[in-house]
């Protein structure tokens, strides 16, 4: 039987108690594919999932797209997307699990933000979609990471016992795993992908109730996502950049 991904969908809203941390990683996530397509006309693109938003609206905001098409599991948030946004014409949006995906070769990227931690198989989604990126298109896959520092520290304070665990608020996003840095780089590149760069998302040093106990300034969340930049073995989330080997 087919999961239900509507059942996932509170997950998504600034109700949830783990949503400042989601839009922070989106927010690096998202300006690293910026910053990676900046150069390009004529954009064709795919996303898998609408999730929160933020990075379809980035790409729409700050790329050069001719051609949007996002894959999305779930009706509930196909909807809300749409009341919420109007999405222009050169926006399709398909119902469907990423499993029946097919489409021709015709991609220059395929963003895969916070999506492989969801799926029952992995490697399966990534050689899926590796036909349908031109020969020099790029691929983003972001996952969370079981080494984050916040979770090593968790862990060596004895509040966790397995650092690939997962929480209640993990279920209730609708996560199976955990990757680290190595386990994602080496199925990426076992699904048919050579890795051309790796960063860190987000620099988190202590849990999010503490952090918020904080009051942080503004600037400190920037520097949270430009350290992380630098190390992605204990960041939060983990990006690697790759294309078809």
């Amino acid at each position: 039987m087919k999961e239900d991904l509507n059942a996932y969908q509170a997950a998504y809203t600034t109700q949830f108690p783990y949503h400042w941390d989601e839009e922070l990683l989106l927010k690096a996530y998202a300006r690293k594919i910026v910053e990676q397509l900046s150069d390009r006309k004529s954009l064709k693109l795919l996303s898998l999932g609408i999730g929160g938003q933020r990075v379809s609206r980035t790409i729409l905001e700050q790329l050069d797209v001719a051609e949007y098409h996002i894959l999305e599991g779930s009706q509930d948030i196909i909807e809300r997307y749409r009341a919420e946004t109007s999405p222009p014409s050169h926006v399709t949006i398909h119902h469907m699990y990423f499993e029946k995906a097919h489409f021709e070769p015709i991609f220059d990227a395929i963003e895969m933000g916070f999506v492989l931690e969801h799926v029952d198989d992995p490697g399966l989604i990534l050689r899926r979609f590796l036909p349908f990126l031109k020969s020099d298109g790029v691929l983003f896959a972001s996952v969370p990471n079981a080494r984050s520092l916040h979770r090593l520290l968790g862990h060596a304070a004895g509040f966790m016992q397995d650092l690939h665990s997962l929480s209640p608020s993990d279920l209730e996003l609708g996560h199976k795993r955990y990757f680290d840095s190595q386990s994602i780089t080496r199925l990426v590149e076992d699904s048919g992908y050579v890795v051309v760069d790796k960063v860190g998302l987000v620099m988190k040093p202590l849990t999010t109730s503490q952090l918020h106990q904080l009051s942080l300034d503004e600037r400190v969340e920037e520097a949270f996502i430009e350290v992380g930049y630098g190390h992605p073995d204990i960041a939060n989330g983990i990006l690697l950049t790759a294309r078809p080997a």
